[in-house]
C-alpha cells in the first residue's frame, strides 16, 4: 500500500526482532523508509530503572545501525509507556542522540498517557539542557475530553468516514496526524494466542481469550481504512515531519509529576 501511493513511513523496530530477520530490516530501509527504535526487548519503561532502560536502548539503536548502516533518532516505547513517572527516559533518549521520540500518549488510560501532555508536536529542553522533539500519538478534543484517534484500535473501531473526518479537523487545527499500526493487522489470519500459548489457569486463559477478542475486533476494516487515508492525505516519516515543520523552539519539559 506505501509503494502503490509512493509513501514513505517510519518503523519502530525491535532490535532483536531485527537480529532475525536482517534482510527484511535492510529491504525497509532501502525502499527508503525510516527506521527508527522499538527497544530491544520491548519492556515496558516505567517498569524499568534508567540504568536498564539506557542498556535496552542503546542496545536496540546499535543493532539497528549496524543492520541498515544508517543513524537511527527516533524511538517509541513499547504500549507507549512513557508515563509522567517516567519522563527521566526523554534524558536518557536524547543523551544516546535521539532527536525524537513517539511514546507520550497525550490521553487519560488506565496503562499509558499523560493527561494535559501537549498534543502538539513540540521541542522540548531537558532538565541537563538537551533538546528532543516529542511526537504525541494523535487524540482529537470534545468538549474538554481528549478522545485518540492514533491507531491500532481505535482505528479499528472508528467507521471510515468518522476517520477521515477526525484527519482532517486535525489539519484544520495545524496538526499531523501521527498514527500507528502493527503487522498483524493486515495479516489476513487471525491471532489465536489462547490456542498458541496454551496458558495454565483459569485467570491466564480468560486474559488471552479477551486478548484475541480485542486484537482481532474489526481488523479486516484496516486495509481499507489505511487505503483511503493514503489517497486522501499526505505522509511523511517522522523524521521528515520534524525537519519539515522546523520543530526548534523549546519549553521546559514536564517534572517528574507532570507539572
Amino acid at each position: 500500500m506505501l509503494r502503490e501511493t509512493s509513501t514513505r513511513a517510519t518503523f519502530f523496530t525491535v532490535g532483536m526482532m531485527a537480529e532475525q530477520f536482517p534482510d527484511l530490516i535492510r529491504r525497509i530501509a532501502g525502499e527508503g523508509h525510516e527506521i527508527a527504535c522499538h527497544g530491544y526487548h520491548h519492556l515496558i519503561v516505567y517498569r524499568l530503572t534508567p540504568e536498564e532502560f539506557r542498556a535496552d536502548t542503546a542496545r536496540a539503536k546499535n543493532t539497528l545501525e549496524d543492520i541498515t548502516g544508517q543513524a537511527v533518532v527516533g524511538y517509541r516505547a513499547a504500549e507507549f509507556s512513557i508515563r509522567s513517572s517516567a519522563l527521566w527516559a526523554l534524558e536518557v533518549l536524547a543523551e544516546l542522540g535521539f532527536e525524537y521520540d513517539s511514546s507520550i500518549f497525550p490521553i487519560r488510560h488506565r496503562r499509558y498517557g499523560i493527561p494535559g501532555f501537549e498534543r502538539r508536536p513540540q521541542h522540548y529542553q531537558t532538565q541537563a539542557g538537551r533538546g528532543i522533539v516529542e511526537l504525541p500519538p494523535s487524540s482529537l478534543e470534545f468538549r474538554g475530553t481528549r478522545v485518540p484517534i492514533a491507531g491500532g484500535g481505535y482505528f479499528r473501531l472508528l467507521p471510515q468516514a468518522a476517520l477521515l473526518s477526525a484527519v482532517g479537523r486535525l489539519n484544520r487545527e495545524g496538526l499531523p496526524l501521527v498514527t500507528y499500526f502493527h503487522p498483524y493487522e493486515f495479516d489476513d489470519e487471525r491471532l489465536t494466542v489462547s490456542r498458541t500459548l496454551k496458558p495454565s489457569g483459569a485467570q491466564k486463559r480468560l486474559r488471552a481469550r479477551l486478548f484475541d477478542f480485542h486484537q482481532n475486533l474489526r481488523r479486516t476494516t484496516m486495509r481499507s481504512k489505511v487505503r483511503a487515508l493514503l489517497r486522501q492525505f499526505e505522509f511523511l516519516t517522522c523524521r521528515e515531519y520534524i525537519h519539515a515543520a522546523g520543530l526548534v523552539a523549546s519549553r521546559r519539559l514536564f517534572s517528574a509529576h507532570g507539572s
